[in-house]
């Protein structure tokens, strides 16, 4: 399938473009546009999904829905959470989204290990130097304790990679070492397709979900990735500064 140059920055684009693409099509979860009929179709298969605005940024507006006994759904928006019955929740849906275009997806179980579980993600940063694809960072996101949000913009923590993978995951030094090199690949992957539709971008972050049989997922591609909310507030800055070396270079 050709890949059509886009001019409008759109996650359902992007998600519809990399699930066609052999490479990637294995990283991405289910994802549809947000309607009536979807919104049933996609709460009947899985037990969870995501809302989320096509265009939005820094998590705003996320919301997740739960499926629970007695045919009723949790729906949570950063820490807030209301249960509605299954004849509500459409209702209560156009209620919380509006006007604004939204993307239903498959939600992954990317959760710490241990007794405090946390949701977390990671913030993958590439960017194209002499007309190739590098990886400039990967951190990790802890989401605040009973959020179901990871950016720093809603109470979350950037975390260095190691920490997420020795700390809360409990990843040995083997699987961690397997994890970067499978981190990697899948980054560049997504950057360097993605590239195709945007031909003029020479940088992009990758938001990157691992389940808790350690498989990849690929949340979303960020056309506009900035680096304050995530790199720049990491105990440690060398990535933050590699990021920033690499940005004037890139083109």
């Amino acid at each position: 399938m050709p890949i059509e140059v886009h001019h409008v920055k759109s996650k359902l684009a992007v998600a519809y473009q990399l699930s066609h693409l052999p490479e990637t099509a294995s990283y991405i979860p289910d994802t549809e546009l947000l309607h009536k009929r979807s919104l049933n179709r996609m709460t009947r298969k899985f037990d969870k999904v995501y809302l989320k605005p096509d265009r939005g940024r820094k998590s705003r507006g996320v919301i997740r829905i739960d499926r629970m006994n007695r045919g009723e759904y949790k729906l949570r928006q950063e820490t807030r959470t209301k249960v509605v019955k299954a004849n509500e929740l459409w209702r209560t849906v156009e209620r919380l989204t509006g006007d604004t275009k939204y993307l239903i997806q498959q939600a992954v179980n990317n959760v710490t290990r241990g007794r405090e579980l946390r949701h977390f993600d990671l913030r993958c940063h590439a960017l194209r130097i002499n007309g190739v694809w590098k990886v400039g960072g990967i951190c990790g996101r802890l989401g605040e304790k009973g959020s179901v949000i990871t950016t720093s913009h809603s109470g979350g923590t950037p975390t260095l990679l190691e920490t997420l993978f020795t700390r809360h995951l409990k990843y040995t030094a083997l699987e961690r070492a397997r994890m970067v090199r499978r981190l990697n690949k899948v980054i560049i992957h997504a950057v360097r397709n993605v590239s195709r539709m945007y031909p003029d971008l020479w940088e992009f972050a990758v938001d990157i979900g691992i389940d808790t049989r350690k498989r990849i997922w690929i949340f979303e591609v960020n056309i506009e990735p900035l680096i304050r909310g995530n790199f720049k507030m990491l105990p440690n800055k060398t990535l933050y500064r590699r990021i920033k070396r690499m940005r004037r270079l890139a083109k």
